[in-house]
């Protein structure tokens, strides 16, 4: 690591934190369309102070505009970063020690909504390519930027924005949001992500509510529905979908090894949560395997009837959940979908109307991959320490049409640690660790340029 760009990170650090609290002030709340466009140019206006040529780009939905921005360098060889400037909604407020949209430091850390995911990273980014190009004159390859407004609403139309604009963002490699350290404080380099269906389910039996007195001969939704909820899964919690897993790939030689390379920190991730004990009382390598590599089909809300103070005897006319599949390679989403309307049918449950609200391709990049050692040897550097491999992060992200459409290899660098509660109250950076992540990607954008 050069000293020079080290003391530049270190002499500009307070005004890279305030750049950050700025944009963090500012909502961009994709799921109720609350400051999107208005964060957008804020980023755009800090690219451009950076030396970007950048601007807004249309996308399908013109209140998530995507943004691509530019850089020259030295060489022709470029870096593509993807990011996304959206957040999730900050509820239940009540449960925030400070409001989300007033960022506050607080013995070594940093609260605010989407400080961690996403526009920390953003920030840590810039704060990098400015240390960078400072110290060396000029930057020693070519930087591109692809960010988008709606990441966390599944990025509707994201992947016909990359084929748009597959020409402007193509580059050699790209380094994807997230990335940072484990428990240990050893950093970890993430290779794919997971697929996503996100569907809601509803059962209607009335036009409206009714006395609950009725329910001798009035059937009720919310009963019919959690009755077709207990066919998805079986009782050791393996999908009973036909098809389910049938195109799963089997994981490689190499991941399995990364994974048994990891340290197990089981204890602290269930601790952290307040959870006792994990789904089959997995620990170990076994806790650590499921977490990266499993499918999943959760319950991520439910809702029929009075939920409010005291009783109301009534029965409800409709019922809701809505649920998350998490998808691995090669499952497809559009398969999943018609395998859980074919088995509901087939259980008797047609009545069950299904919505799809996202969906997308689960995607990971080889660990043999060139471009992987040299994230894991410029992160050693800065860091100290060796890197973990991690094959895929347990979360999920455009990165599909990314990987395919423009042919590149992606991989993590970031800021973030296990307990930065991303999409919880009370989301927070720790600002060791946003130092270091810049570094990393200052030492990474020299090593890409040697």
């Amino acid at each position: 690591m050069q000293q020079a760009i080290t003391d530049h990170v270190d002499s500009h650090l307070d005004e890279t934190i305030e750049g950050l609290k700025r944009l963090t002030r500012q909502p961009s709340i994709s799921a109720q369309r609350l400051g999107v466009l208005e964060c957008g140019e804020m980023v755009v206006e800090m690219l451009r102070d950076a030396g970007f040529d950048a601007g807004l780009v249309p996308t399908a939905d013109p209140g998530y505009p995507g943004i691509i921005a530019e850089l020259k360098g030295k060489s022709d060889r470029s870096l593509l970063f993807y990011n996304h400037y959206d957040v999730q909604p900050p509820d239940p407020l009540d449960e925030w020690e400070t409001p989300p949209f007033e960022p506050t430091e607080r013995d070594g850390y940093l609260y605010g909504r989407g400080i961690s995911d996403d526009k920390g990273p953003i920030a840590a980014r810039l704060a990098a390519i400015k240390a960078v190009r400072d110290t060396m004159g000029e930057l020693p390859i070519t930087i591109r930027w692809c960010l988008e407004g709606a990441e966390e609403i599944g990025s509707p139309g994201f992947h016909e924005f990359v084929e748009q604009n597959a020409e402007r963002i193509k580059s050699d490699v790209c380094i994807w949001e997230g990335g940072g350290v484990n428990w240990d404080g050893r950093p970890m380099v993430m290779l794919g992500v997971k697929g996503l269906l996100y569907v809601e389910l509803e059962c209607r039996s009335a036009k409206t509510d009714s006395h609950s007195s009725y329910a001798p001969v009035v059937p009720n939704p919310a009963w019919r529905l959690i009755w077709a909820l207990n066919t998805l899964k079986d009782e050791s919690e393996r999908i009973a979908i036909p098809g389910f897993y049938d195109r799963i790939r089997p994981a490689l030689e190499n991941e399995t090894k990364a994974i048994a390379a990891l340290p197990d920190t089981s204890r602290e991730f269930l601790h952290d949560l307040g959870v006792e004990m994990a789904v089959g009382e997995a620990s170990g390598y076994e806790f650590r395997r499921r977490l990266i590599m499993e499918p999943t089909a959760n319950i991520a809300g439910f809702g029929a009837g009075y939920t409010g103070q005291g009783a109301k005897t009534i029965l409800p006319a409709v019922a809701r959940a809505k649920l998350d599949f998490r998808l691995v390679p090669n499952q497809d989403p559009q398969e999943i979908l018609q395998n859980l309307r074919e088995h509901l049918d087939r259980n008797g449950f047609s009545d069950v109307t299904i919505s799809s609200l996202t969906s997308e391709h689960p995607a990971r990049t080889s660990i043999e991959d060139p471009f992987v050692r040299q994230v894991a040897d410029s992160a050693r550097r800065v860091y100290e320490s060796e890197p973990y491999i991690v094959p895929s992060m347990t979360g999920t992200g455009p990165q599909h049409p990314v990987q395919h459409i423009l042919g590149v290899p992606v991989a993590s660098c970031g800021i973030d640690y296990p307990g930065n509660r991303i999409h919880a109250p009370n989301e927070n950076i720790r600002l060791d660790y946003f130092r270091l992540g810049v570094l990393h990607t200052a030492e990474l954008i020299t090593e890409l340029g040697a």
